[in-house]
């Protein structure tokens, strides 16, 4: 049998990765084994050790790669000139507060209950505490063009808040005037 080119290698990883990011945010750490990732990134279950030791080191790279992609996008210029808003702080803002299929959901909210269960100091943890806090600056750094800084900080806590509050209630029309407030005060 042909050993897999280095292409082939990394694009196989790169499958397992993105198949593992969307079942641990929509199903959890605990309930994804190693066989859920390969039968879902089309791979068969003896081939995850040729890409990673365990299953928390598969975790943290799919962790990572998820808090990357979100800040990559929290981080592009507000508006396009063709009308489009853009990632400014109003339109991370609604998105967030969009219902999102679980495994589309932000890391922070997909993640933040099993890094709260996973031990401290471990790397499950680290990756969540590092991802969130990037995803915490960069909010902080484009409100703060619009906003003061304690303004910026409360308004993240908000849009985490109200979005936790509205999955967790099966989006209760209460959750939903919180988060128009929150909206409100994005703007």
């Amino acid at each position: 049998m042909a050993r897999s080119s280095k292409e082939q290698v990394a694009s196989n990883r790169q499958r397992i990765v993105a198949a593992a990011s969307e079942l641990f945010r929509s199903r959890g750490y605990d309930a994804v084994g190693i066989a859920d990732v390969m039968k879902a990134a089309g791979m068969t279950q003896g081939g995850f050790y040729k890409h990673f030791a365990t299953k928390e080191a598969l975790a943290c790279e799919a962790w990572n790669a998820g808090f990357a992609a979100v800040e990559a996008a929290w981080a592009r210029p507000a508006g396009d000139g063709a009308g489009n808003d853009g990632s400014s702080i109003p339109a991370i803002v609604d998105y967030y507060l969009s219902v999102q299929p679980p495994e589309h959901r932000c890391p922070m909210q997909g993640h933040g209950e099993d890094a709260a269960r996973s031990h401290e100091g471990g790397a499950l943890r680290s990756a969540y505490a590092d991802g969130a806090g990037a995803l915490y600056e960069t909010f902080l750094t484009k409100a703060c063009k619009t906003m003061d800084e304690d303004r910026a900080r409360l308004l993240f806590a908000a849009m985490v808040g109200a979005n936790m509050l509205g999955r967790a209630s099966g989006e209760a029309d209460w959750t939903k005037e919180i988060k128009k407030a929150v909206l409100d005060a994005a703007k």
